[in-house]
C-alpha cells in the first residue's frame, strides 16, 4: 500500500467521513404520505361546499366555486374580474374552433374515402 496524501476540499471529502457502501445517506428516507404544497391545495380545492343555486342547496367542489364566482363578477361588469377571465375564455374559444376544424377535415377524409370506395365497386376493382 503506498502512502498517497489525498487531497481533501470541494467534492473530495475526507475519506472517513464518507458514506459506507451499502449504507444510504437517508436510512429512514421521504415520510410516507408526505405531500407538497401542491397536493395540499389540489385536495383544499377539492372539498365541498355547500351553496343556494335557484333556491335549491347544492354541494360543489371549492375550485368550482371560486371559477362560479369569478364569471359571476363579470358578468356583474367588474373589470378586473373580466380581464382576469378574457385570456382564458380566448383559450377556450381556440380549442373549441381547433376541434370543430378536427371534426370537419375528418368529415372530409371520411367522405373521400367512402367516394373512393363506390368508384371501386362500380368499377370492379373492390
Amino acid at each position: 500500500m503506498t502512502n498517497k496524501t489525498y487531497d481533501v476540499g470541494y467534492c473530495n471529502p475526507p475519506q472517513h467521513s464518507r458514506f459506507q457502501k451499502g449504507k444510504s445517506g437517508n436510512p429512514s428516507g421521504r415520510p410516507k404520505h408526505s405531500r407538497n404544497t401542491y397536493k395540499l391545495l389540489e385536495d383544499i380545492l377539492e372539498q365541498k361546499v355547500s351553496i343556494v343555486q335557484d333556491g335549491k342547496q347544492i354541494k360543489i367542489s371549492k375550485k368550482v366555486a371560486i371559477l362560479l364566482q369569478a364569471v359571476n363578477s363579470a358578468v356583474k361588469g367588474d373589470t378586473k374580474a373580466i380581464r382576469d377571465l378574457f385570456p382564458h375564455l380566448l383559450a377556450v374559444d381556440a380549442k373549441q374552433e381547433e376541434k370543430e376544424q378536427k371534426r370537419a377535415s375528418l368529415k372530409a377524409d371520411d367522405l373521400s374515402i367512402i367516394n373512393n370506395f363506390l368508384q371501386n365497386k362500380e368499377t370492379g376493382n373492390g
